[in-house]
C-alpha cells in the first residue's frame, strides 16, 4: 500500500510568486495551473479561498464553479480540497457575535460550493491569530464549527483542522467534536517549526488524519526547500507506513522564481522519500 493516495499541490505554487507573500489565490493564472499540474504528473490542486479578493474567486459564483469543474475534466487534475484561508482574517472566534455568525455563514456556504466542484474536504487553518488558544475564543471557535456540522454531514464534506500544537493536544481538540466530518489536516513544516519531532508527533493523530501538507521549515523560522529544514519528513513517512495509514498529500513547498522547477523538485523529493518509507514499512 502506498502511503500517499494522491500527491497534489497548493494553488498558486505553479504561478509566479506574489510580492511579499508565499501564498495567495492566483486570480489571473488559476486556469493555466491545471495544465502545468498535469504536465508535472500531479494528481490534484488544493483550491485557495481567502478574504482578499474573495469576490474575484470563481468558487463564489455559479459560472466560476462550472469553470473549475470544466478545468478538472479537461486536464484530468482534480480539486479534492479547498484551503479556507479566508478564516485567518475573518475569524470564527475572538470577534463580535455578529461577526462570528457572518463568518460561520460563509463557511457554511463554502461547504456547499466545495461539494459542487467535486471536492471532498475543506482545510480550516487554526493558526497564528486564528488559533483557538484557551478560554472564550476557543469556546467560540468550537461553537462556530459545531454550527456548520449539519452542512458538512449533508454534503459529506470533511473539515480538516490545521493546528500548530503538539499531537496529543491536537488530537484531543479534533476528537472533541465527535464527528467523522471533523478531522486533522497535518502540516509537516508548521509542526516541525514548533520544534516537534513530526515522526512522533503524528502518532496520536493517525486515527484522525485526513490529509497532509508537505512543507519544510526551520525551527522558529521560515519555509525552506524540502529536506533543508528541521521537519523530520523521512521519519514522518515511516511512521505513516508502519501504521498502514494512507492519505492524500499536498505540496506546500517553498518556491522562488521558477514555479514549475520548484514544484518538480519538491515532487521528486517526496516520491523518493515515499519509496524509501514504503520499503522500510514493508
Amino acid at each position: 500500500m502506498s502511503i500517499a493516495t494522491k500527491i497534489g499541490v497548493m494553488q498558486g505554487r505553479l504561478s509566479p510568486r506574489p510580492k511579499d507573500r508565499l501564498q495567495a489565490f492566483p486570480v489571473e493564472t488559476w486556469e493555466p495551473e491545471f495544465a502545468a499540474a498535469k504536465e508535472l504528473g500531479l494528481d490534484a490542486i488544493e483550491w485557495i479561498f481567502e478574504a482578499p479578493a474573495a469576490s474575484e474567486n470563481p468558487i463564489v459564483w455559479q459560472s466560476g464553479r462550472q469553470a473549475i469543474i470544466d478545468a478538472q475534466a479537461e486536464h484530468a487534475v482534480g480539486v479534492d480540497s479547498v484551503c479556507a484561508d479566508y478564516f485567518m482574517l475573518r475569524q470564527l472566534g475572538g470577534v463580535s457575535a455578529s461577526e462570528r455568525r457572518a463568518n460561520a455563514r460563509v463557511l457554511e456556504l463554502l461547504v456547499g460550493w466545495t461539494a459542487e466542484i467535486g471536492a471532498c474536504r475543506i482545510l480550516l487553518p487554526l493558526l497564528e491569530q486564528a488559533a483557538p488558544g484557551v478560554g472564550e475564543k476557543r469556546s467560540q471557535i468550537i461553537e462556530s464549527i459545531n454550527s456548520v456540522l449539519p452542512a458538512l454531514e449533508r454534503h459529506q464534506i470533511v473539515l480538516g483542522l490545521e493546528m500548530e500544537i503538539p499531537g496529543g493536544a491536537y488530537a484531543e481538540f479534533v476528537s472533541g467534536f465527535e464527528s467523522p466530518y471533523v478531522r486533522a489536516y497535518y502540516d509537516t513544516g508548521n509542526s516541525g517549526a514548533q520544534g516537534l519531532d513530526i515522526a512522533e508527533d503524528i502518532k496520536p493523530l493517525l486515527p484522525l488524519l485526513e490529509a497532509v501538507h508537505v512543507k519544510d521549515r526551520l525551527v522558529g523560522g521560515q519555509s525552506v526547500p524540502l529536506g533543508r529544514g528541521d521537519a523530520n519528513l523521512p521519519g514522518f513517512l515511516v511512521s505513516l507506513g508502519q501504521a498502514d495509514v494512507s492519505v492524500p498529500f499536498t505540496l506546500q513547498h517553498y518556491f522562488e522564481t521558477d514555479p514549475k522547477y520548484d514544484a518538480l523538485r519538491a515532487l521528486n523529493y517526496v516520491r523518493l522519500e515515499l519509496g524509501r518509507a514504503d520499503r522500510e514499512a514493508a
